[in-house]
């Protein structure tokens, strides 16, 4: 819903099943384009930036974590999330004395479509195993109940323009507190959250945005 993501169109779910492969069991829609793109942002001190605009918005947390590939490369290990974005994110939260539950909306990095579903479980909004529960039950989408994610669109409608990406999210997450998202605005958004990971899934970055 986005007016500035690459691919603005529906698919339809028979689509989606129906697309090639391009490494089993991932689709052509279970895969971000390939996008050229930039995005910039304005970041300095809250006194600063209360004089360039009364509303700027604030950086309540920032996570970063850097891990070696050794995870990866342990016998044993399950593949089903990124220590780095798990690091983060507690890191994160704490900084900015929230809980998962006060979050409205994350922009998170759904490279693929299962790297968003572990994303879910890295992040918190539900347990170990349980994220594909939570795009069903419909928790993820704008008013579903839980924490709204990819309201945008996300990687798999913007691209992936790497360097971009990041800050693309930092400002989709503003849009949002500024409620100038327009279609795909989350209702009374005051908290949220661009999550990025790179490399072979070894740095994680969790930032949480807030009004004030």
């Amino acid at each position: 819903m986005s007016p500035k993501a690459h691919f603005q169109m529906e698919v339809t779910e028979a689509q989606v099943l129906a697309a090639p492969l391009i490494s089993s069991p991932l689709g052509l829609f279970d895969c971000c384009p390939t996008t050229d793109g930039a995005a910039a942002a304005v970041v300095c001190r809250r006194d600063v930036a209360k004089q360039i605009r009364p509303d700027a918005i604030r950086v309540k947390g920032l996570g970063l974590s850097v891990t070696s590939g050794e995870p990866y490369l342990k016998p044993g290990f399950g593949y089903t999330g990124f220590p780095a974005t798990q690091r983060a994110a507690r890191s994160a939260y704490e900084q900015a004395g929230i809980g998962v539950d006060d979050l409205d909306l994350a922009e998170v990095h759904d490279c693929f479509t299962i790297t968003e579903i572990l994303n879910y479980e890295d992040l918190g909004l539900c347990a170990p195993g349980e994220g594909w529960r939570y795009v069903a039950e419909g928790r993820a989408s704008i008013g579903g109940g839980g924490v709204a994610v990819n309201p945008s669109g996300g990687l798999k409608s913007f691209g992936h323009p790497i360097g971009a990406t990041g800050v693309r999210m930092i400002y989709e997450v503003c849009q949002q507190l500024w409620h100038k998202a327009g279609a795909r605005q989350v209702k009374d958004a005051e908290i949220g959250l661009a999550h990025n990971l790179g490399g072979p899934g070894a740095v994680g970055c969790v930032t949480v945005l807030a009004n004030g």
